[in-house]
């Protein structure tokens, strides 16, 4: 038979309040007496009654989790699942559970996602991948309990906003790029309707148009596919004058843009630099080796909990977060005109 609060309380000689105010980490009950409850719960093998706990508190201890793909099979597959392993890893810390909210379901045709959370008793939500012209919106704007939205910024008095600090990130890439010797870089973008999108094109421009080396044409837009990338190289190889670097805003579409250089006879990365953003896995087993700008997604999906459990809380009401990205040097960006200076300079800037 399992062991009970009455149990904890007569072994130390404190009363079953007590006891209860320490477990659930009250303020009024010293540090000391919390560690010693601890203790004596584990030594008892007491386990808490959930269910009963939140009957009594009127909470559910339940965040919704939407991830919705950038496009159909693939960023859920890797980013997604390093977002909610970060959500999952967080939310276990603070004995919250995760309900994760079918993205393809026909619910989402009858029912806003906030209606969906209400019906589970969620007390906060987080989405990944939403769309800047998702019908949905609206609701979540004025949504009654918190939410966390990673990559995407909509106003609202519940709303926090976790992302990657996206200009610091295409900064550095065209940085690389730059000390590299590139001055014609090319870029190849996703779809208009995510933020992401807005944000790593306008800090291209801002780069390059600050050196006085912007040119509008060498812009070309994808959807974040690879066959999108793809297609995009191979506009980009109808130019008169060719670029000698390519800036990426995602992964999965500097993979497509590799596979039709390399389709079309060219040696990369001699006959063409290309960077990425987002470090996926497969970047690293491609051939070459991708270049690229790392995301902390597991960092994000621990600070798109942190935030909504801090505003109930009533703590520190931070609405913001940026979480810093990293450059990953491989082998797809190469020194102007002399490859044999590549792996002598990657190992400088590695450095540096």
């Amino acid at each position: 038979m399992s062991s009970n609060i009455k149990d904890i309380a007569e072994k130390l000689g404190i009363s079953a309040a007590a006891v209860s105010k320490a477990l659930n980490d009250r303020k009024d009950i010293s540090e000391k007496l919390k560690r010693k409850v601890r203790e004596t719960a584990r030594e008892l093998d007491y386990t808490p009654n959930s269910i009963a706990k939140r009957l009594v508190t009127n909470k559910s201890n339940t965040i919704g989790v939407f991830i919705f793909s950038r496009q159909e099979h693939t960023f859920t597959k890797d980013l997604g699942l390093q977002f909610l392993g970060g959500i999952l890893e967080e939310a276990n810390k603070n004995n919250y559970d995760i309900v994760l909210f079918s993205t393809d379901s026909d619910l989402l045709n009858e029912k806003s996602y906030i209606e969906l959370c209400k019906e589970r008793r969620a007390e906060g939500a987080i989405f990944t991948g939403l769309r800047l012209d998702d019908p949905h919106i609206k609701k979540i704007k004025n949504s009654p309990f918190p939410i966390s939205i990673i990559d995407t910024f909509i106003e609202g008095e519940n709303i926090n906003f976790v992302s990657t600090d996206n200009k610091l990130g295409v900064f550095e890439a065209l940085d690389y790029l730059w000390r590299l010797g590139h001055r014609k870089i090319a870029m190849i973008n996703g779809h208009r309707n995510a933020q992401v999108s807005w944000e790593r094109s306008n800090a291209y421009q801002d780069y390059l148009k600050e050196r006085g080396v912007y040119e509008e044409r060498l812009v070309f837009t994808g959807d974040f596919t690879e066959d999108s990338g793809y297609q995009c190289a191979k506009e980009i190889m109808k130019l008169k004058k060719l670029p000698t670097a390519i800036f990426v805003a995602s992964d999965l579409m500097a993979l497509g843009a590799i596979r039709a250089f390399k389709e079309s006879g060219f040696n990369l990365p001699e006959d063409m630099s290309i960077i990425g953003f987002d470090n996926i896995s497969t970047g690293e087993y491609t051939e070459p080796r991708l270049t690229t700008i790392g995301q902390d997604a597991v960092g994000m999906g621990k600070w798109s909990v942190r935030l909504i459990l801090n505003k109930l809380k009533k703590e520190k009401p931070q609405t913001k977060y940026l979480l810093k990205p990293k450059l990953i040097i491989r082998d797809s960006c190469i020194l102007v005109n002399n490859g044999k200076l590549h792996g002598q300079l990657k190992d400088t800037l590695e450095k540096t």
